[in-house]
């Protein structure tokens, strides 16, 4: 078994997600319960079998929301078509201030910034 090498080579902060396929499950008074499939680019040369991920969603340090995913199988490079369900629920996560950070990135989002 090779040792624990710390990442270094892009790191996590080259993550940059392609997000497709994108649709609405559920609604609720402050929420939205949406799945997409996911690419992404993996900078580093290790691979990784991961049963459960839960990630949360932020935009400037506030809690916007929070995604899983299950039986993610990741390789170096390309991986593509990951099933995530996200939860997008700023009002209730954040309170007050998420919700206007929130109405905020999605005017944003929706107006190609």
């Amino acid at each position: 078994m090779r040792p624990l090498v710390a990442i270094k080579r892009g790191g996590v902060g080259s993550f940059t997600p392609k997000i497709g396929n994108l649709q609405i499950l559920d609604t609720g008074k402050t929420s939205l319960t949406l799945t997409a499939l996911v690419n992404f680019t993996n900078p580093t040369e290790y691979s990784a079998t991961v049963p459960f991920v839960d990630i949360n969603i932020l935009t400037n340090g506030t809690l916007l929301g929070h995604a899983t995913a299950k039986d993610v199988s990741v390789v170096p490079g390309i991986n593509t078509n990951i099933l995530v369900t996200a939860i997008w629920d700023p009002r209730t996560l954040g309170g007050e201030e998420g919700h206007q950070v929130g109405v905020e990135f999605l005017s944003q989002y929706i107006s190609g910034w």
